[in-house]
């Protein structure tokens, strides 16, 4: 399915109609091929913007796997709807933003408390059988909602995508510190990361250089001066960028797992796709990790 780099099309807003003409084409050309979305992106401006541009340009559809998301309401209230009858909804109204007759991908964007498996596996078998969505995931669900939801749609859960970064490693620390009197040996995600691997479904992590939830970049960022100095020297080692050797410490994490770019730049872009060409010790990696504050036992 192309390389392991994920175009994320969730700022767009910044993006003329051929100026995101323009970045498809590059990704495509550059071996990039999975694009993701969401239906509450710029509040279905995202998926809308993209639609027209594949209205005008129909040959891009073929080459593309066009993946979004479904369950966040926004409006005077904010709310997570995993009924049978939002599913169903969404699919329907991003297709028709979207111009395509199906979707490649469809995540279940964040666990809907009041979820009914039931439900979802109604929706997910009259999806497959009309032949609108193709595979299914999950974002943002812990270990024990994909084993709830598997009670009714095992074997349908091929995807979860997870926030995952040297700012925001809770997903592996808790693992590296297991049974030690700290905070980073208090499981916070009960053992998701292995239980991905084991399970065989694959980690796409998304804000791949963001410190905490949405605090800013790690790059540079004073409380990080540590982290930055090993990024540098790692990357004059290596002869790459700081933001290549970041994403090939997740890249090192699983052999299928995909990171999801958010960036619009071509060189950004490039310095992601760099991770794929070089292979990085253990021990670098294991430095970074420490760099980033976080012990080993």
């Amino acid at each position: 399915m192309g390389k392991r780099i994920i175009q994320g099309l969730m700022r767009i807003d910044r993006l003329s109609e051929d100026e995101l003409y323009d970045l498809v084409l590059f990704d495509l050309d550059n071996g990039i091929n999975v694009f993701d979305l969401a239906d509450c992106y710029m509040d279905g401006e995202a998926e809308a913007k993209l639609g027209r541009v594949l209205k005008n340009h129909k040959e891009l559809r073929d080459r593309m796997y066009i993946q979004t998301k479904c369950s966040i309401v926004r409006g005077v209230n904010k709310y997570y709807d995993l009924s049978y009858e939002h599913i169903m909804e969404s699919v329907y109204a991003s297709l028709k933003r979207l111009n395509i007759s199906y979707l490649d991908s469809l995540l279940l964007h964040r666990p809907d408390i009041l979820l009914d498996p039931v439900d979802i596996k109604k929706a997910f078998l009259e999806l497959k059988e009309k032949g609108l969505v193709r595979h299914f995931g999950v974002s943002n669900f812990s270990k024990e909602a994909i084993e709830y939801l598997n009670s009714e749609v095992d074997g349908f859960i091929e995807v979860n995508q997870i926030q995952l970064s040297l700012g925001q490693m809770r997903l592996l620390e808790e693992e590296l510190s297991f049974n030690m009197n700290t905070d980073e040996g208090v499981s916070h995600t009960n053992g998701t990361f292995f239980y991905l691997k084991r399970k065989g479904i694959e980690i796409e992590v998304w804000s791949p250089f963001l410190a905490g939830f949405f605090e800013g970049s790690i790059f540079d960022d004073a409380r990080f001066p540590n982290l930055n100095a090993k990024l540098w020297e790692l990357a004059n080692k290596y002869h790459v960028s700081k933001a290549t050797i970041a994403t090939k410490f997740l890249l090192m994490l699983d052999k299928n797992l995909k990171v999801v770019s958010g960036s619009l730049n071509k060189d950004h872009i490039k310095e992601c796709l760099m991770a794929e060409s070089f292979n990085m010790e253990k021990v670098d990696w294991y430095g970074l990790y420490l760099a980033a504050g976080k012990m080993l036992p």
